[in-house]
Parts: structure tokens; sequence; C-alpha cells
């Protein structure tokens, strides 16, 4: 349904020169919103939410920049603009929730509630209510006038409910925190909720997972390695082997299973030892059995993580000949300044955001932004941090073929990545 409201909107270029200033409206819909001025015969520009860079609000005042570094004010709303306000952040939330990958497996209940963000450093980013929504693996707040965000259950380190405060909280492997309160009469509903998704997260993923993969050994154990490679996040060598020595030679085993794609990645095997080298193992959902399986090289003395997805894994495939094709992409560890062996924890969490938060799909992670222009990920490439970081690191691709030109390639890449 659309929805409109009578304002003045002021529009101005790169260099702050008004180019627009009218008496009119503003028109929202599902994906973005139309400014046009008084009178039949004015169409009006229309701005679609993907084209936003920069959206906020003060003094009654609604201000949003493009990408094309275009500014607009929208203003004089009067006693309406509290409810304008909130009409257009909940078209423009309901566009970021698909935009940036926010669901993550089936909605399972919704409530309102209030909550409060505070960075790595104990700095408050941002704090409201609004309405939270639980997903098999994500949780999504929308607030009514702030822009959505997501809590992605793989990244989070810990949670803990405080039951004298009716509080949740949430730490996130990056070091942000984020309590969830006033949640009313629901609040022991939804820590049932949680409670039984995140126990669940483990265990679907060892009985129709690990164990298939891995039969000979303990579910305990698998549940071990489950909780470390949550949706398939990577999991050095040493911390498997913490867990158990054959089941670190196992997967090893299982990611290595064919040998022309170990003889091709040996040049890096030799770089890294067991605290370099990553293991990721994530069920596929599109195959029956299936799984994905990917692995990373930590190569901080030459300035370089670089990682490989491999071909889907099915039962059937494990016995076919048909191997390949391969291919490993390469980033640098720092960007500016600092020592890369302190920076290769920062760059393989954004690889693992980035590989688990969009199912794998790796084109986003490295494919000229012209290549995307029409595709699912053109907005996530533009506003998710962990995506722009790494995109602006990556050095170059690598593909499969003969070993000797392999390793030249990757000599090159050395090359190109070292600090100058």
């Amino acid at each position: 349904m659309e929805l409109s409201y009578n304002l003045r909107y002021q529009k101005f270029n790169f260099l702050s020169k008004l180019l627009i200033d009218k008496e009119g409206e503003v028109i929202i819909y599902e994906k973005g919103f139309r400014l046009k001025g008084k009178g039949a015969t004015d169409k009006g520009e229309l701005i679609n939410f993907s084209e936003i860079k920069e959206f906020y609000y003060k003094e009654e005042k609604i201000i949003f920049v493009t990408f094309n570094k275009e500014k607009y004010i929208l203003s004089d709303s009067g006693n309406l603009f509290d409810q304008m306000l909130i009409d257009i952040y909940k078209s423009r939330n309901e566009f970021l929730v698909d935009a940036l990958f926010m669901k993550s497996g089936k909605l399972k209940a919704e409530f309102e509630c209030s909550f409060e963000r505070m960075s790595k450093f104990a700095k408050l980013i941002n704090k409201g209510s609004g309405r939270l929504c639980l997903y098999e693996k994500s949780l999504v707040v929308i607030p009514q006038n702030q822009d959505a965000f997501t809590i992605h259950f793989d990244f989070v380190n810990y949670h803990e409910f405080d039951e004298m405060e009716y509080k949740l909280k949430i730490a996130m492997d990056d070091g942000m925190t984020i309590v969830i309160d006033n949640l009313g009469n629901d609040y022991e509903f939804f820590q049932e909720k949680m409670d039984n998704i995140l126990g669940g997260m483990y265990e679907t993923l060892v009985n129709d997972g690990l164990k298939i993969a891995f039969q000979e050994f303990h579910a305990a154990t698998l549940l071990k390695l489950a909780y470390k490679m949550k949706g398939g996040k990577a999991v050095s060598l040493k911390d498997i082997t913490k867990i158990d020595k054959e089941l670190a030679t196992k997967v090893d085993e299982f990611v290595f299973e064919d040998p022309i794609f170990r003889e091709k990645t040996k040049i890096l095997r030799d770089m890294t030892d067991e605290y370099g080298l990553f293991y990721g193992i994530a069920k596929d959902d599109t195959v029956k059995n299936g799984f994905i399986r990917w692995v990373l090289f930590a190569v901080p003395s030459k300035n370089i993580v670089a990682f490989s997805v491999l071909p889907r894994w099915t039962e059937a495939s494990s016995n076919s000949e048909k191997k390949g094709p391969y291919e490993l992409y390469f980033y640098k560890i720092i960007m500016e300044q600092g020592i890369p062996a302190e920076k290769v924890e920062d760059k393989i969490r954004e690889i693992d955001q980035a590989l688990v938060a969009l199912r794998f799909i790796k084109d986003p992670c490295y494919k000229d932004k012209r290549d995307l222009r029409h595709s699912p990920y053109q907005y996530a490439i533009r506003k998710l941090p962990f995506l722009r970081i790494l995109r602006k690191s990556f050095v170059g691709k690598v593909s499969s073929g003969d070993p000797k030109d392999l390793d030249k390639q990757i000599e090159e890449i050395f090359t190109k990545s070292e600090i100058k």
C-alpha cells in the first residue's frame, strides 16, 4: 500500500549546490519512495533504497545521501513527521533485511523488545525499541526509526539470560555486545525459543552432518567440533587436534580427498603450520547428505590469507573420478599499517563472515562491482563492512592447472602483496 505525506524537499549535488527546492510530497513504496512537487505535471524523482548510502534524521528533518553523492533534505512535514519517519523506516527496513541477507532459516517467532548495542570498545552504537524476529540461525532487530540489524548465531561467542533483570546479553566473536530486554510477558517464551534454537544448531550439524562424514567418532567429540565450526566457519588444525588428534587427521583427509588438490596447494601447505591451516565444513542444504568443504591458508610472512571452496561433496561424488576445478582466492592481511601476524585473526573473521553469511557464494568476495550490478549482492557489497574490507584487500585469483604453473602464479601473488 502506498503512503504519502506533504513536505518540502531539497536536493544538492556533490558540491553542495542547491539543485531543487520544492513544496510537494513523498510517496512511500515497497522498495523506495518518490519525491514530487505540487501539480499534476510534476512527475518527481524516484529514489530506490538501493541507491541510498547514508540515511538519518535530526530536528524533524530526514537527510540522506546517495551513492552518486547527491544529498536530499526532507522537512516541513508538520505534526505528521513522527509517523512519516516510522513509515519510511518500515519500508526501508524490509528492504535492508532482504538486501543484506539478515534472515537465516525459517521464522520461528516475533516479539516486541528494547535493545542496546555496544562496540568491542564499550562505545554505544545505538539503542531503541522495535520488533524482534527470531529465525533458525539469526535474530533480526527491526527498530521503529533506525536501520534494522542482525545477530547471526554462527558468530555468537556466548549468550546469557539475566533471570533477575529479565534481559538477554549476547557477545559476538568480534567483541560487540547486544542486550535485549523489555520483552514483558514474552520473556520466558523468548528464552525457551532461544535456548532450543541455539542448542539444536549443534545437534543438527552433528546428526545430519558431521556424523555422516565421520561415523567412527563419538557424538560428544563431533559436538565439540560443531561448536567451533558453526555454519562452516574455519577452524585451525591446532584447535581440531586439541579436540581429537585422529579427528584432525580425518578432517584433513576429508578436505584434501583429491590428491591432485593436495599437490596443487603444496606450496601453501609448506608455508603453514597447525596454526595457519584452517578447515571449514558446512551442511549443504541443497543436496541430501551433502557438504560444503573449504580450506584456508594463513601466511603472514607473505602478508597473505588464501582460501579455496571445493566442489560440493556428496556420498555419490566421494567415489567419483571427477574432481575439481579448484580456485584459490588471495587477500592481503593488512591494508595500511601494522604487522601481518597481528591482523591474521581479523582477516580470517572477514572471510568467515562473508562466506557463511552469503552461503559460500564467492562472487561477492572479489568480482568487480560492475559485474555484480544486476546481482542480489549489489547492495551488500556496498554496505556490509566486513565484505567491503575483504573486497578491498583482494589480490588475485588462481585457477587450477599445471602444478608448476600454479606455483608461478602464486609467487606472483606474493610479490603483489608485499608490504612496501
